[in-house]
């Protein structure tokens, strides 16, 4: 079994069964209850849902494995005077990938560019709570402070199913009451207690998960699914003596998907997703088992609008959940410093039913290399890198979506590394590479019969190569602009694929046959002949082209009895028929379409047909008749076969106006089939 599929199954029995340990539980105390005050300006300004994201420096307290989402080294604090005298201070820090040149194994493994360590420390302090006897004897003030001392390591596995990121974080929690009597006559002292736990966090970022293959990787790849178990190893301590106190076990899972909006909006409306230009929305939801509590639901939203190339960047949150204060709303501005740094100011605002409203500012600070797509990039082009290795930071390039690295990382996966997803791969990136395989699957689903889906692909195809033709300079080479005319011609753009071919440098049979079927299709009927003729002259040096040149009699042969030129039409048919009478070849371009890959059946049906509107009616019905004899399983040898009896009968009794109506009624049906009307 694969590493990574025991891991997933390892995923889901845990979910399953501390689903059932926490649900079961009755209610109870719930110590340590400073830590559900929450941290993070992002986090609480989309209602706390926020596990399956935790890519920031809070990520230390929702959920460790998020940590090595974060792109530079992250400070983020906050402080705020609370209700009745108390004051509540955080701290965080994250370093992700701190040891990128190590080379030692065992410190490559703990701090290497596939790790990420942090740091956090939670405060909750109050002061001035008068102390009295049963008698009301004053006995003197005092206070109390709980601390929360945190470290966070997180590790990631990346694989072509997806990027699985586990992570732990180590607690050290003290609660100190100072200046605490419980009688007149002792000495007021410092009752303090320490303990320590652990929390485990994971998160999984699907790429070609066999499950959820059938979704297309652009819309994939902005999904994160994210656990996290708090107090899997409890912190706990006994107050005087008495019964001890754990914290309690916290199992919360949730998703969260990033829309990318430029995604979501058609291409026709180049002016609205030029102006959204990056801009995404993350929803997240989470789902929260608390022990000795009811479940909590929680929902958010986080917008991303970049304010030009700037740097500034706005971020507004909402969200809401049933548990602490029930909606929030919240927004945040990114303002850079310099190449390396910038910081962003958050601001949070939660509605309590009972309290007043709880409003906080954040300060997060970001400095460092910026360890997004470019770094992987540079990651992916080390000397010596492993194969697999080199796979892994570009499979991370494309997790990391959209970024201006996506078309490099798309073509060495699709081409080298894992050409058994190549669609997948170029999928998600478009241009060029999604178009030569999309034009694959046309030729393919041609081959099998499948009309329209093969048409739907070609518009697909003419669309990415649409765009790099109307570059100023585009750098569409020959072959390029040949499949681009073929996908237009295909999805009946023919009027548009002209100029495509205007540009092709080296014409070949293969250009003027297209050149010909477009001006075919468009009525002009001189441009198309002397197009076809070309065609056939290039067969003397292109002779391997058989079934194309064939193509291309029969086009002519077509075209020239449109244009009543019936002796040039027979001549041209009995070409074709003395040198091309055998099955078209496997990769001969389908437009028109032959159901059965042959021609030389049409051809005898259109000379018995020009013999009959020729008042030659004997020549006429036996070529007819032999297009039945010789292929009684293809299309024109069935329609002759339903019409053999009435033309025998009518050769026979010399019914001439019979057989020259139904040679024009031969005609205009054979027209009408192959759209020459």
């Amino acid at each position: 079994m694969k590493p990574i599929l025991k891991i997933i199954i390892c995923i889901i029995v845990s979910f399953l069964f501390f689903t059932n340990v926490f649900s079961s539980e009755g209610d109870a105390g719930q110590p340590g209850a400073f830590l559900r005050y929450g941290v993070g300006g992002r986090a609480l300004g989309m209602g706390r849902a926020f596990v399956a994201v935790a890519d920031d420096a809070s990520g230390v307290y929702w959920n460790p494995a998020g940590i090595l989402g974060a792109k530079r080294i992250e400070f983020a604090s906050t402080y705020l005077d609370l209700y009745y005298d108390s004051q509540f201070a955080q701290l965080g820090f994250v370093v992700p990938r701190p040891g990128r040149e190590i080379k030692n194994s065992f410190l490559r493994f703990l701090i290497g560019p596939s790790s990420a360590v942090g740091f956090g420390w939670i405060n909750l302090s109050m002061a001035g709570f008068e102390q009295r006897t049963q008698t009301g004897a004053y006995l003197g003030d005092f206070g109390m402070a709980d601390n929360a001392f945190l470290m966070a390591w997180a590790r990631e596995q990346v694989g072509p199913w997806g990027i699985f990121r586990y992570g732990l974080t180590f607690k050290l929690i003290n609660q100190d009451v100072s200046g605490l009597q419980y009688d007149p006559l002792e000495t007021a002292g410092t009752n303090s207690h320490w303990s320590g736990g652990m929390d485990v966090g994971l998160t999984f970022q699907p790429i070609h998960a066999p499950i959820l293959r059938v979704i297309a990787l652009k819309y994939l790849v902005p999904l994160r699914m994210g656990i996290s178990l708090q107090n899997i190893v409890q912190p706990s301590w006994s107050l005087s003596g008495k019964n001890i106190e754990k914290l309690p076990l916290i199992f919360r899972w949730g998703f969260s998907y990033r829309w990318v909006l430029k995604d979501w909006i058609p291409e026709s409306w180049e002016g609205l997703r030029d102006f959204i230009d990056d801009s995404q929305i993350i929803t997240a939801f989470d789902k929260e088992v608390y022990k000795g509590a009811e479940g909590g639901n929680y929902f958010g939203v986080e917008g991303y609008f970049p304010i030009g190339r700037s740097g500034f960047a706005f971020f507004p949150r909402a969200g809401f959940n049933n548990r602490t204060e029930g909606p929030s709303l919240g927004m945040g501005l990114t303002v850079p410093f310099t190449k390396s740094t910038q910081m962003r100011i958050d601001y949070a605002l939660g509605f309590h039913p009972y309290l007043p409203n709880d409003s906080r500012f954040f300060l997060t600070l970001q400095t460092g290399k910026d360890l997004g797509s470019k770094f992987f990039k540079q990651m992916s082009e080390k000397e010596n890198i492993k194969e697999i290795e080199k796979r892994n930071q570009l499979l991370l390039i494309l997790a990391d979506y959209p970024n201006k690295e996506i078309n490099g990382a798309v073509k060495i996966l699709a081409d080298f590394q894992d050409s058994t997803n190549a669609r997948r791969y170029y999928d998600l990136s478009g241009g060029l590479g999604r178009a030569a395989l999309l034009m694959n699957e046309v030729r393919s689903l041609l081959k099998q019969g499948n009309v329209q889906k093969a048409k739907s692909r070609a518009f697909e195809a003419a669309e990415e190569y649409r765009p790099v033709f109307m570059m100023p300079e585009h750098t569409l080479s020959d072959d390029d602009l040949m499949n681009y005319a073929e996908a237009l011609i295909l999805s009946r753009q023919v009027e548009v694929a002209i100029p495509v071919l205007e540009e092709v440098g080296q014409h070949s049979l293969k250009y003027y046959f297209m050149v010909g079927s477009c001006y075919k299709e468009l009525g002009k009927w001189d441009t198309a002949i002397e197009a076809f003729q070309s065609a056939i002259k290039r067969y003397e040096q292109e002779q391997d082209l058989n079934s194309m040149v064939c193509l291309s009699f029969l086009n002519l042969s077509e075209i020239l009895l449109r244009k009543k030129q019936y002796l040039s039409a027979l001549t041209s048919l009995n070409v074709l028929l003395k040198n091309y009478p055998n099955k078209l070849d496997e990769d001969y371009p389908r437009y028109p379409l032959f159901s059965d890959n042959y021609v030389a059946d049409d051809a005898v049906f259109l000379i018995g047909v020009i013999y009959l509107i020729q008042n030659k009616y004997r020549e006429g019905v036996i070529s007819l008749l032999e297009a039945q004899r010789f292929y009684p399983d293809l299309d024109y040898g069935k329609i002759v076969a339903g019409e053999s009896d009435s033309l025998i009968d009518a050769l026979e009794n010399m019914n001439w106006e019979f057989l020259e109506n139904l040679g024009i009624e031969f005609l205009e049906a054979y027209f009408k089939d192959h759209q020459l009307n």
